[in-house]
């Protein structure tokens, strides 16, 4: 059994071979389907998994870990429904909808994503939880003022720039007189790319707030660690108009 560690690992480390063959691609690149879809069946998302040890040194030892990084995506969604009580939710990229799901005390949820497949099996699965469309983080398909949340945890960083910050642009358009937006977005500690050939850019903390503050005012930044990534966290809020 490969550990989700060890899996990540590897991502990161056959991903700096790859990165060369990326960049062209990554240049023009504006939006497809991502290809880290998260669902409770991933072997990277299982609970538990077995871990090499050596014993006072030098004995070996196989046992089981808790998996940091389902902890950690559970963690993400709790943070989430801190703000989500009684609130109109917009979740994108929703990927297969499992996070989606996870989102607790709403009046109503609705999940999108660009990938058709993905929609699918977030309607056969969640359909109970929220609703789900295809949609482009580009151009968000709703009226102004229609949500009181909008959630991207761990997205912003799989498209280019220009679509991150008209991303940012809809979500204020859609967002309710003191509405929020809650990112979330890893990166590395040295700045370097992580290696992840699925990125098209990384955004250091104060990258990221600058992007974010040409809209919003950010009222919460905390950051948590996962593997070799540093995983910020922003609670931004729209200006109350009268």
């Amino acid at each position: 059994m490969v550990s989700a560690e060890f899996t990540l690992v590897s991502i990161h480390r056959s991903g700096h071979q790859k990165l060369d063959r990326q960049a062209k691609h990554n240049e023009t690149f504006t939006e497809t389907k991502m290809a880290e879809r998260i669902s409770p069946d991933h072997p990277g998302f299982r609970r538990t998994f077995l871990t090499f040890q050596l014993r006072k040194g030098f004995i070996p030892w196989i046992c089981t870990k808790r998996n940091p990084f389902r902890t950690a995506f559970f963690k993400r969604y709790a943070w989430v429904s801190k703000y989500s009580k009684n609130a109109e939710v917009l979740d994108v990229p929703c990927g297969m909808g499992w996070g989606t799901s996870l989102i607790k005390g709403t009046k109503s949820v609705v999940g999108i994503d660009i990938d058709k497949e993905s929609i699918e099996q977030a309607n056969s699965l969640y359909a109970d939880s929220a609703t789900f469309q295809e949609g482009s983080m580009s151009q968000l398909e709703f009226e102004n003022e229609s949500f009181d949340l909008v959630v991207c945890l761990e997205g912003i960083e799989h498209v280019s720039k220009d679509i991150a910050m008209s991303f940012i642009d809809e979500s204020f358009r859609v967002l309710k007189s003191g509405g929020k937006l809650l990112v979330s977005s890893p990166h590395t500690e040295s700045g370097e790319h992580s290696g992840n050939p699925y990125h098209i850019h990384e955004y250091q903390t104060e990258e990221m707030k600058e992007v974010l503050k040409r809209r919003f005012e950010i009222i919460e930044h905390n950051s948590s660690h996962v593997s070799n990534l540093i995983v910020d966290f922003f609670a931004c809020q729209k200006p109350i108009t009268k």
